[in-house]
């Protein structure tokens, strides 16, 4: 199976769709797939990875560098295309 020829062919064909149900469900199929795909990259984190995000994550807090629950909701809704 050549994968670029099959998306292509996807992408040619959901530009036909008209139907906003389907639509939505492609879209959740994908955010399905995605999500999938992120777990199986998941391992505990080590100590000092945990103490440097940490003290990252103190500097921003710091600095005020911070954004609100409104702004990262809607990051996730456009970088995964769901709710």
């Amino acid at each position: 199976m050549d994968l670029q020829t099959e998306k292509d062919l996807i992408k040619s064909e959901i530009d036909k769709v008209e139907d906003a149900h389907l639509v939505k469900a492609i879209k959740n199929m994908l955010a399905f797939g995605m999500s999938k795909k992120h777990e199986k990259g998941l391992y505990p984190m080590s100590k000092s990875a945990f103490y440097a995000r940490n003290q990252e994550s103190r500097k921003a807090i710091e600095e005020n560098q911070l954004i609100s629950q409104a702004e990262a909701k809607s990051y996730f809704i456009r970088k995964h295309g769901r709710e």
